[in-house]
């Protein structure tokens, strides 16, 4: 049985019925996190390259920690996360408005042959002892450029703003981001193709017989 499944699954990717899905950020590539407190004017500019390593740095003597990742979700979308640590509060005045931005210096590097349309982007604030803060709705149209997306959040050289959150103790920030892409195209079997699945098809009828007769 295992046999006739593995064969099955062949066949299907020599038909063009499996279009097996990419990622749609480039490994290794670089980026920038932008962080800035409205009234502690703490700013920073954190680079990182996407490659799932997470990086230490310090903003302002602060250490930070930041990582990525991205997830396949099926053969037209994705989800890219990106995921920012503090060992302490990173807006530490009262009622401040913390300032955020992805790609202000450098955007995320995406698949030029394989253009997205930012669908869904939110934002989980987390605070000192790991529990979720605050969820933002779907910010998505706040990005300038959401289709074709340019790996940047909200546009290059912006920012966007989520208040009252000073002295709050928020110590982490992910940032996630849905694109999805049209699926490739399953090409159409050409004539010759379209002969060898059909002995495939004879031959797993034919594999099928012999497990049957034998069990």
């Amino acid at each position: 049985m295992k046999k006739v499944l593995a064969s099955l699954f062949l066949l299907s990717s020599i038909c063009g019925l499996v279009t097996p899905a990419s990622a749609v950020v480039l490994q290794g590539s670089t980026y920038s996190f932008y962080l800035e407190g409205s009234e502690s004017v703490n700013n920073a500019v954190l680079l990182a390259n996407f490659d799932g390593i997470a990086q230490t740095g310090t903003r302002n003597g602060q250490a930070v920690t930041l990582n990525e990742t991205e997830t396949v979700l099926s053969n037209s979308t994705s989800r890219i996360s990106i995921s920012l640590r503090s060992d302490g509060d990173l807006f530490p005045v009262t009622n401040e408005t913390a300032i955020l931005a992805i790609g202000s210096e450098d955007a995320l590097d995406l698949d030029p042959f394989n253009p997205v349309t930012l669908t869904d982007a939110r934002v989980t604030l987390f605070d000192l002892a790991g529990n979720v803060f605050l969820v933002t709705d779907n910010l998505a149209d706040i990005a300038v450029q959401g289709s074709p997306w340019d790996g940047t959040f909200p546009a290059p050289g912006g920012a966007f703003g989520i208040g009252e959150i000073g002295a709050m103790g928020i110590a982490a920030i992910t940032f996630d981001f849905i694109v999805s892409f049209a699926p490739a195209e399953t090409p159409v079997p050409e004539p010759g193709s379209m002969l060898l699945c059909g002995l495939g098809l004879l031959a797993l009828a034919g594999a099928r017989r012999k497990v049957t007769s034998a069990s």
